[in-house]
């Protein structure tokens, strides 16, 4: 999605990446690797890979940017004209600089909220409290916070509360189809049998459960194929990449496929019957929006920000902490031809923001930042 953000914003206004440099604990700009990673990512490994950020996130690399790369200057080269955009996340050290920077700076600040997951899930995390603690107070320094979902800028806004910050302004802005081709006439289902799940291997995402699920049905005679298609993490050690081994090794058919590229991943969607996705919880889920862009139905929870994405139609939502509730559902879809044909019409029907249009909108919210007193409002909760 930063890529992305970048890509778009550079077609409409003169836009500077820069990175940050864990060693140095300063902002430094790009050089043509980084800039190859940020805009063609794959042209510096095309393979899958099992941790891609490890390309430019790793001991050498850092060093390497320390040394040669510039430091960039914020206080004698942005003005309130310019906008500082932090699109990610920032656990490291940036969770202390950000709000002493911007403060010293009259550059306008805008940050990107994605989930409270960390904290909402401290148990499944086994949280450092302390560091999403300041990560979500960092936040507060900024003139604008937009959040991917309602419940993202419910569990912000509490969560400033319960901190004792004085909260920033907020708004809402779900994210648009990153994978945007609208699908046409009936799903083909190249792949009848074959069932995808596009995530990281993140000890939220639940992968357990899904495959406790599926051991039950394969254990049944129900004939499918699990594809599983994202990072590691490295939270959680190799649970995850262990259970696939081992289902492997007793027969299963089930593939992890990594990181792939986006040609691969629309290829999977394209050949696959439906899709699952038992996230314990996201600030939006987008791969559910992926699935049902190119007509694939796709099975989820309820719960929050799943919710918000899933109740406009094509999902058949299960209870995802259950494997007894997912297995029924998945076996559903592979059996019941009616249901699973209105929920494909239905996935087909759904209509989703284009990047043109929230682009549009994050423009508009740049400008928003400019208005005098925007900067540090209270907001009722």
């Amino acid at each position: 999605m930063t890529r992305r953000i970048f890509a778009e914003l550079s077609r409409r206004a003169a836009v500077t990446p820069i990175c940050w440099n864990k060693i140095g604990r300063f902002y430094q700009r790009l050089g043509s690797t980084e800039h190859k990673l940020l805009t063609r990512p794959f042209d510096v490994r095309s393979r899958p890979t099992t941790r891609p950020e490890r390309r430019g996130q790793n001991p050498i690399a850092e060093l390497r940017r320390f040394v040669l790369l510039p430091r960039f200057d914020f206080i004698n080269l942005l003005s309130e004209e310019d906008v500082f955009i932090s699109p990610d996340t920032h656990h490291d050290s940036r969770r202390k600089y950000l709000p002493s920077l911007i403060g010293r700076t009259r550059v306008r600040s805008v940050a990107i909220f994605h989930d409270a997951a960390r904290v909402r899930l401290a148990s499944v995390y086994r949280s450092r409290g302390r560091h999403q603690r300041e990560y979500i107070a960092s936040l507060a320094a900024f003139d604008l916070v937009i959040c991917v979902s309602l419940e993202a800028q419910e569990d912000l806004r509490d969560l400033w509360n319960q901190f004792g910050c004085k909260a920033a302004p907020t708004s809402v802005e779900p994210w648009p189809a990153e994978l945007e081709r609208a699908a046409s006439g009936p799903a083909s289902g190249a792949r009848s049998n074959r069932v995808i799940y596009v995530s990281s291997l993140d000890p939220r995402k639940n992968h357990l459960t899904l495959f406790s699920a599926a051991e039950k049905l394969w254990a049944e005679g129900l004939d499918f194929e699990l594809h599983l298609i994202g990072r590691a993490t490295n939270i959680g050690g190799g649970e995850v990449p262990s259970a696939v081994r081992k289902l492997r090794r007793a027969g299963r058919p089930i593939e992890w496929l990594r990181h792939v590229d986006d040609k691969t991943l629309l290829r999977e969607y394209d050949d696959c019957r439906f899709t699952v996705y038992p996230s314990l919880m996201e600030g939006y889920g987008l791969p559910i929006v992926e699935s049902l862009v190119h007509g694939k139905p796709c099975i989820c929870g309820a719960n929050g920000a799943l919710g918000e994405v899933a109740r406009g139609g094509g999902c058949l939502i299960v209870d995802q902490t259950s494997a007894a509730a997912l297995a029924e559902g998945i076996k559903m879809l592979l059996i019941d031809q009616q249901l699973y044909s209105r929920l494909s019409n239905e996935a087909r029907a759904r209509k989703f923001r284009s990047w043109s249009d929230y682009i549009d909108k994050f423009l508009t919210h740049l400008e928003l930042t400019r208005a005098a007193d925007v900067a540090r409002v209270p907001i009722s909760h």
